[in-house]
């Protein structure tokens, strides 16, 4: 485990002494710089530098939800919205809202998933053939049936008291993280009593070792039904012995669940629960336009990463998560700087958002989204940042251009200001679903218009080399400033952002 940079805590009242930047000598036939103008260069790459080298320092430990580092964060991100000015906007008059967050810890030692086909019973060996994540009931038993790779809540009365399995994406991903939490999310709601997930053919026995020791540690529960994950072949060898064809029913075009009857699967996983209130930070820059500031723009970013976990080939083993999401929470904290700054703000009132329990599940996003601490129906269009300091210097991509009036209005400020060297790319991923895998999605389903920036993963995507060395400084404050553009467009006009009649009816399949 290295140790870098831990001086950054000693200044915790962070003094970004670039935030001013040296005296300006104008000369006086030089025509006034504007206040837009003006506020838009406080956003700099060496802020951007030193706010990520804070929050992504190896004395925060990862930033996990929930951690001590995490409350540091906060601590960190609501000085800040106080130094510049803006008033509160969490709980009690103060910047931080907390949510409910139980954890749950395994007791691996009595974890075990059995199989069961007729006369044959297998009883799986734990961290080589299989590993579970707890939920209620501690202990679960029944016949499987089969629900594909998708589970359908409109077949939920064909899951009641069953255990349902899924197949499931061959990486351990996001995509396979967000399959699983959304199928397990529909069990649980259809009264079924556990979830099996049937691993990809590429899992290995050291992924599924190194997956069984994450499941062991503390992590966020709801109130959901217990997940077993099975090795392929034990799943495939189980399938066959009560006479069905595990690949045939992947196979399948159509999406009502399977029944195999034959197949019955039983789930223990005892555990310890404990309770935990981590933190978002939230502040508002009320707007300057009696008809226009009762409502807002939320610019949101999520601060939580993932913690010390397995050290890499260097013996490192915090994951300091510079990128993801360090790089949008610096964005966030310089936008509300350079709005701070104006001499009058815009008319629409800004409230900045930073969540935790992104990598938990979209948990802070989903908190607030459903717990607003300004009336939901007031939040007009939500902008969110994450992971906006690698790959090409030149783009960013943005997220859900094509479902609102916010599409064409990114594109054009883009065009307009050449300076900032950046071409707007649409979603170049569609099949990664990163519609659905950060903060901007809880917005989306409440049918506020959202748009997404992200500049895509990278080698060290989730890996403790997710170091602030590594970030493109310059281009995540080139697209910081291109945020402030749109977030000054959004909260001036006092037309709000609309949805596309087909933007809205395809974010209503995607989010409900």
């Amino acid at each position: 485990m290295r140790t870098r940079r831990t001086g950054a805590l000693l200044l915790f009242g962070l003094t970004l002494s670039a935030c001013a930047g040296p005296a300006t000598r104008v000369s006086p036939v030089a025509a006034p710089v504007p206040a837009a103008e003006q506020a838009e260069a406080t956003i700099t790459a060496n802020d951007m530098y030193a706010r990520i080298a804070f929050l992504a320092d190896d004395a925060l430990r990862g930033r996990n939800t929930p951690s001590p580092g995490l409350e540091v964060a906060a601590a960190y991100i609501a000085s800040e919205f106080r130094r510049m000015g803006l008033e509160p906007a969490g709980d009690n008059g103060t910047y931080l809202q907390r949510y409910p967050f139980i954890t749950r810890v395994l007791d691996t030692e009595a974890a075990a998933v059995e199989l069961r086909a007729g006369d044959t019973r297998t009883t799986l060996t734990y961290a080589v053939d299989t590993y579970v994540s707890p939920g209620q009931p501690a202990t679960a038993e029944s016949q499987v049936v089969y629900a594909g790779s998708i589970v359908d809540p409109a077949h939920g009365d064909a899951l009641r008291g069953r255990v349902v399995a899924i197949s499931a994406p061959d990486a351990f991903d996001r995509t396979f993280r967000a399959q699983v939490a959304r199928a397990r999310a529909i069990a649980t709601a259809a009264g079924a009593r556990a979830l099996l997930v049937v691993l990809g053919p590429s899992a290995s026995q050291g992924d599924i070792a190194r997956q069984a020791s994450a499941a062991a540690s503390t992590r966020a529960i709801q109130p959901e039904v217990p997940v077993a994950f099975v090795r392929r072949d034990q799943a495939v060898a189980a399938f066959r012995a009560a006479g069905s064809d595990l690949a045939a029913l992947e196979a399948r075009s159509a999406s009502a669940p399977v029944a195999v009857d034959g197949l019955t699967v039983t789930v223990t996983a005892p555990f310890r629960d404990t309770d935990h209130r981590p933190p978002n930070v939230a502040a508002v820059l009320p707007g300057s336009d009696p008809a226009l500031r009762d409502t807002y723009i939320v610019l949101s970013a999520h601060f939580d990463h993932v913690g010390v976990g397995a050290p890499d080939a260097t013996g490192d083993s915090i994951y300091n998560g510079a990128d993801d999401d360090a790089s949008g929470t610096a964005g966030i904290l310089e936008v509300a700087e350079a709005f701070a700054s104006l001499p009058v703000p815009p008319r629409r009132s800004l409230l900045f958002l930073a969540v935790s329990g992104e990598e938990k599940g979209l948990l802070g996003s989903r908190w607030f989204s459903d717990n607003p601490t300004v009336p939901i129906e007031a939040i007009v269009a939500n902008v969110n940042l994450d992971m906006i300091g690698r790959n090409a210097p030149d783009s960013i991509v943005v997220i859900g251009q094509e479902f609102s009036s916010m599409g064409p209005l990114v594109q054009r400020i883009a065009t307009e200001r050449p300076d900032l060297g950046l071409t707007v790319a649409e979603d170049i991923w569609p099949e990664e679903n990163f519609f659905f895998r950060s903060d901007h999605f809880n917005f989306a389903r409440k049918e506020i218009p959202a748009l997404f920036f992200f500049a895509g993963v990278h080698e060290d995507y989730h890996r403790p080399s997710d170091h602030v060395e590594k970030i493109d400084t310059d281009k995540a404050a080139r697209i910081t400033r291109l945020v402030y553009w749109l977030t000054s467009a959004l909260a001036n006009d006092p037309q709000p952002p609309q949805w596309t009649g087909e933007g809205l009816e395809r974010v209503r399949q995607l989010t409900q």
